[in-house]
Order: C-alpha cells, then structure tokens, then sequence
C-alpha cells in the first residue's frame, strides 16, 4: 500500500514537471511574440530614429580625427633612458594640452603638421614605460611612439625629433669636444702608424739585401714590438674611425617610422554605432509611449 502511495507521487511530481516546463516555453512564446507584435506595429518610427540619429552619427563620425600610432625604435649613448624619456614627457604635454605653437617651436615643425601631433611616449623593448626606468645603463634601444592624425609627417616628425636631440646644446657641446678629441688621437695614430710603416719597409729591405734572419736585436730595435704597435695602432683607430661614424650623435635610429595602415582605436566605428543603438533605443521609447496612449483610451473607452 504504501509503494503504491509513492509511485503516485512521484507521477504527479514529474507531470508537474512536464507541466512547468511547458508553461515555461508558452510564457517565453508569448513574451516574444509581444515583443514582435510591438515592433511590426511601431516599425516606421523605430526605422526612422534609427535612420535619422545613424544619420547623426555617420556625419559626426566622418568630423572625427583618426588616429595613427607610429613607432620607432632608437639607440643612446649619452644620457640615462630616462632622461631621454623625460625630455619626450615634457613634448607629450605640450602635445597633450595642444600647445601647438610651442611644441612646432620645440620641433622646428610648422603649425599645421605640430597640429597632427597627438601624443609622444617612451617605452622599453618590453613594453613598459620608460619613465618608469630607473637603470643607468646606456647603448641599450628604446621605442618612441607617436599617435598622430595623419601618416604623411611620419617622416618629417622622425627627423625632427633627432634633431631635437642631437642639435641639444648641451649633448651637442659635448659631443664637440670628444669629436675633437677623437679627431686629433685619429691624426696621431695616423702620423704613427706612418713611421711605423716606414721603419717595417725600411726592416724588409735591410733583410732582402742581407740575405740573412737577424736573430739578435738591442735595445734600440726589435721588429717584432713594431708589429704588435702597429697593431694596436690599427685597433683603436678603427674604434675611433667607429665612434666618429656611428657615436657622434646622441640618439640615432635602428628603425624608423612606418605609415599605419590602420587607425589605432577605431573609434569612428563607435561613434556611429553609438548613434544607431540610441536611435534604436529611442524609436523603441515612443513606441512604449504611444502604446500605452492606445491602452489607457481602450480602458477610458
């Protein structure tokens, strides 16, 4: 008796289930089958916010600036990153707050490209900002990445921002003096290098014309020594002929601005995205609105 009492149970447990669940999917039927009743009935006023505010956001989406990021890669050999990273912060600003004027002075950039400047900022081969750097270390490359509003200064902004560097009093005051130096030690190892060249030809024909090996050799006289000078002679000049070449600037470039294909945040597509989901939120509002109207005249009536 009581078995049977708990099949029935369990019967009438799982029907109520059953039911539920249909009940459930006539509930959601119904629900969408309002929601597209309110639409077929609403459709021209809804069609048209969406036209008219996507309309809105097409136009002032055409008005907005795109934005380009260019990088370049550079190496240092002077100052700290961070310094170099401070000193591009400061033209960041300038960029930032639309200083136009002072950052083209500052970049020997007209009015109009400084303009198609958004940002500047520094940033470590790992992506992290240098300002954040607090290493002394030099040599080592750094990226400097511009946002601008149009890819033609790419080239003109690279230039510029070298220039800025490289033509600083300071550095360049510096830079002076140790080309001067180089210069005058590269003069000398050349001037010695000469003798020694002469006292090695000098040494050969005395061998040629003797027939003989010297295996003795005073004080005054030992080829051998003039073959490691002239050596080492050979080796810093060509640390010098280096520096002269590839260290005389302060900053230099390992790889420069490339024109962006695309723009960097999209944001024309949002804007007139905005606009249509406000038109259709819009259009969906007065629909309630005038639906509501109908209902509360039905009643009335």
């Amino acid at each position: 008796m009581t078995e049977r009492s708990n099949n029935n149970s369990d019967d009438i447990t799982l029907h109520s289930i059953k039911d539920s669940f249909v009940n459930l999917l006539l509930t959601l039927y119904s629900i969408l089958y309002g929601i597209y009743l309110f639409f077929f009935r609403n459709k021209i006023i809804i069609l048209i916010c969406i036209l008219f505010f996507g309309g809105i956001g097409i136009f002032f989406s055409i008005k907005v600036k795109q934005v380009y990021a260019l990088r370049m890669i550079v190496s240092h050999n002077e100052l700290t990153k961070r310094t170099y990273a401070e000193a591009i912060e400061q033209l960041n600003r300038l960029a930032r707050s639309k200083s136009y004027v002072q950052l083209g002075h500052e970049l020997n950039l007209s009015n109009v490209n400084a303009k198609m400047i958004r940002s500047l900022e520094t940033y470590s081969m790992s992506g992290d900002l240098l300002l954040e750097d607090t290493s002394s270390s030099r040599e080592l490359p750094f990226i400097i990445e511009a946002e601008v509003f149009s890819n033609l200064i790419a080239d003109s902004l690279q230039e510029n921002l070298l220039k800025y560097f490289n033509d600083n009093k300071y550095l360049k005051a510096k830079k002076d003096v140790q080309k001067r130096i180089f210069e005058e030690k590269l003069l000398f190892i050349s001037s010695e290098l000469d003798k020694l060249d002469s006292l090695k030809k000098q040494y050969n024909q005395f061998l040629g014309s003797s027939g003989k090996s010297a295996v003795f050799y005073n004080n005054a006289f030992n080829p051998t020594e003039i073959y490691q000078r002239s050596n080492e002679y050979h080796t810093q000049k060509e640390f010098v002929i280096s520096w002269l070449n590839n260290d005389y600037e302060s900053i230099k470039v390992i790889e420069g601005f490339k024109q962006a294909l695309k723009p960097v945040d999209g944001i024309r597509e949002r804007i007139a995205m905005y606009f249509v989901l406000g038109g259709l939120l819009i259009g969906f509002f007065l629909g309630a609105i005038i639906e509501l109207h109908k209902l509360s005249k039905r009643r009335s009536g």
